[in-house]
């Protein structure tokens, strides 16, 4: 089987949802649940769906993509990251993940390559502590480290709760339906930007993290 990633078409889409943003360029700003954001998300499940995968969202915006495999009982082996994006932030972050894990599933596809297990691209909502002063709050539903009650009390700067902002947004679905079933996935692997020194003094194009440091966020308002 032979694979091959279509870095024209990877940097061109790159390019488009990085067009998409309330900042000029080169910087990008996308609030989770502003009209920007809504614009950002129909134009990936667009893309998504031309490649043929079944999308679907949650309350509180995740959005899947599958591709289903020869056992769809079978737990998923998952890929994403997220393409929310704090005030003036760069191009790369978190979109490189999402991006790059759909590209990852076309070049298996143009390969002829057919899994046993489900292969779903996940793109978590508000990953960005921007809005409601907590990051990885799609993450935190998802995995159940947070309550849906407590989410959804959540308020922004405009005083303006979770579920008040996401219903405006057209997600209407339960809290407490979001956490994932133990098992869901059978891994999950995240493609991102190295958002340190370390690689490029290396020189060395990719690494492998294997432990990561626990994140504290503190909203100040």
């Amino acid at each position: 089987m032979k694979l091959e990633i279509d870095q024209q078409r990877l940097r061109s889409e790159i390019e488009t949802l990085a067009a998409i943003s309330d900042a000029e360029p080169p910087a990008v700003t996308r609030i989770v649940f502003t009209p920007t954001d809504l614009k950002a998300r129909a134009w990936m499940i667009a893309r998504c769906q031309e490649a043929g995968l079944a999308v679907r969202q949650d309350a509180i915006g995740n959005i899947f993509a599958r591709w289903s495999g020869a056992d769809p009982a079978a737990p998923a082996v998952g890929t994403g990251s997220h393409i929310d994006a704090i005030p003036n932030a760069g191009k790369y972050d978190g979109v490189v993940g999402v991006l790059g894990g759909l590209e990852a599933i076309r070049a298996l596809q143009r390969g002829g390559f057919r899994a046993k297990n489900s292969i779903e691209l996940l793109i978590f909502a508000t990953e960005e502590p921007t809005r409601f002063g907590i990051g990885c709050l799609g993450s935190r539903l998802l995995s159940g480290t947070l309550s849906a009650d407590a989410a959804g009390k959540l308020k922004d700067g405009d005083g303006e709760t979770v579920d008040e902002v996401r219903r405006k947004a057209g997600f209407n679905g339960n809290l407490q339906d979001v956490k994932l079933a133990k098992g869901y996935y059978k891994g999950f692997v995240e493609l991102h930007i190295e958002q340190g020194p370390l690689l490029e003094r290396a020189r060395t194009s990719l690494g492998i993290v294997k432990a990561s440091q626990r994140r504290r966020a503190f909203a100040f308002r």
